[in-house]
């Protein structure tokens, strides 16, 4: 009988949970590193995606119903309410964490041995973790990310004083005014829940939102959030922060060679992640980095400079979604305990960003389609002229698609749109199984619902190529 592998995780959030339940279920002897923080460890669960999203409910639910003017809106009590919101918030995320640490929990036994403190590499086959020495076949990485805290003049004074992600989280007394430096996601939708809940708001960011993105969908989001009293200071490199004699923040900005201060009550930091590789000794393991202080690592999640060693999650640096680090993490610990080959074909890349409307993504950009040698033909369609979306409010929103005019396949799909994270599925299955726009035009889509906005796009991409789509009920009368 063949000697079971000896597979060691390194880091007990998400990733880590993934992989070393795949290497379990395979066969192998696992050793769940969890660090010493084990009980946090799970960013989405604890401080992320999880925790925001109950935030931000019941605060866009209000909102909602106040636009509409049909009723008066407000809360039990008004001037406690990001305290109830809190308070509800830390309630469901308390049973999410149970749930998750009941289902580590489960798994230990003789060959899934759980050790609950912080591992760094003596060698190459070797872990050192709470006292004791652990030898191991192969090694995942999946210890997370941190913060990332730029070079800004008095920020490090007054680090202990800026929020990070965790205080807005826990924060339950408004500002009268709040600067966000960061136009990245954490930033775009706090800014707008901390607007709506009766704060002013300035977005202080060097790039316009959703700068990865093509144009058209950053300028309306920044239009849309204006719309909602969010001041944009965009193209905006942040100098400087200090204190004023009354204790209020003052942000020095640049833009263009103009200079100008703005204050608030708060600041929040919210410019990024990076990996939390600090004291894994990775160089008595030979695991090496590259310029960007990342781990080196191929699609099958091995590092570059040790086969039997690899990564997964936001500790690889890459893109840093729950989603994405259980698949990585889940061929890292198939790969790592039957030195498979096996590989994730990223073709359709999910993004969302949880504004409101939400914004969401896949597959190339027009840039970038260009550059791989597409001819491109696109179409667009306008949240206003959906039924469903519009009678919800949603009149600012839009969607736009591109293909490629000699194969007809649909190669990007963006969304700004109520529901967005939902539908953009729908243009994300198409593109990962390589359908055309003719596969996609010619699907059946009911009426009314919110992903006619999706239809009318295939409809019109349909058209652009040649082809003649269903013709579809009005979607503005029904």
């Amino acid at each position: 009988m063949a000697k079971r592998k000896t597979i060691a995780v390194l880091g007990g959030g998400s990733a880590g949970f993934t992989a070393a339940r795949t290497a379990s279920n395979l066969g192998a002897d696992v050793v769940f590193c969890m660090g010493d923080n084990h009980a946090l460890a799970s960013l989405c669960v604890n401080r992320g995606c999880m925790p925001s999203k109950a935030m931000f409910l019941p605060i866009d639910t209000m909102h909602h119903a106040r636009e509409q003017k049909h009723l008066r809106v407000e809360a039990i009590r008004p001037e406690a309410y990001l305290e109830q919101i809190v308070s509800w918030k830390d309630r469901e995320i308390a049973r999410f964490r149970a749930y998750r640490q009941k289902a580590i929990r489960d798994h230990e036994s003789d060959d899934f041995r759980i050790v609950r403190a912080n591992a760094r590499f003596v060698d190459a086959h070797t872990l050192e973790a709470g006292g004791e020495r652990i030898t191991f076949d192969a090694a995942i990485i999946a210890t997370g990310s941190a913060p990332v805290l730029p070079p800004i003049d008095g920020l490090a004074e007054l680090q202990n004083d800026v929020w990070d992600n965790d205080a807005l989280l826990s924060n339950t007394r408004l500002p009268q005014s709040l600067v966000m430096i960061g136009a990245g996601a954490i930033g775009l939708e706090f800014a707008l829940r901390y607007a709506r809940l009766g704060c002013d708001v300035t977005v202080v960011a060097r790039s316009r939102p959703l700068s990865r993105y093509p144009e058209r969908f950053g300028q309306r989001l920044a239009e849309i959030y204006e719309h909602n009293g969010v001041r944009m200071l965009l193209g905006a490199k942040t100098l400087a922060i200090r204190r004023d004699i009354e204790g209020w923040f003052v942000i020095e900005t640049e833009t263009n060679g103009r200079f100008e201060p703005v204050t608030g009550q708060a600041v929040a930091l919210a410019v990024g992640r990076r990996p939390a590789l600090e004291g894994l000794n990775l160089q008595a393991a030979g695991v090496e980095l590259d310029e960007r202080g990342r781990v080196q690592i191929g699609e099958d999640m091995r590092t570059a400079s040790q086969p039997h060693i690899f990564a997964a999650g936001d500790a690889i640096g890459r893109r840093m979604v729950v989603h994405q680090a259980h698949i990585e993490a889940g061929i890292a610990g198939e790969n790592a305990t039957d030195e498979g080959d096996r590989v994730w074909h990223r073709r359709a890349d999910v993004q969302v960003v949880y504004s409101d409307p939400e914004f969401a993504y896949v597959g190339l950009t027009p840039e970038a389609a260009v550059a791989a040698g597409h001819q491109l033909v696109s179409a667009s369609k306008e949240s206003r002229l959906v039924g469903k979306l519009h009678l919800g409010g949603d009149d600012m929103g839009f969607g736009e698609f591109i293909a490629d005019r000699n194969s007809d396949r649909l190669l990007g799909a963006g969304l700004l749109c109520e529901g967005a994270s939902d539908m953009i599925h729908l243009p994300g299955y198409v593109i990962d199984h390589e359908h055309t726009v003719h596969d996609a035009a010619s699907a059946e889509y009911y009426h009314p619902t919110r992903i006619e906005i999706v239809s009318g796009i295939f409809d019109a991409l349909c058209k652009e190529l040649g082809g003649h789509p269903f013709r579809r009920a009005d979607q503005r009368s029904g």
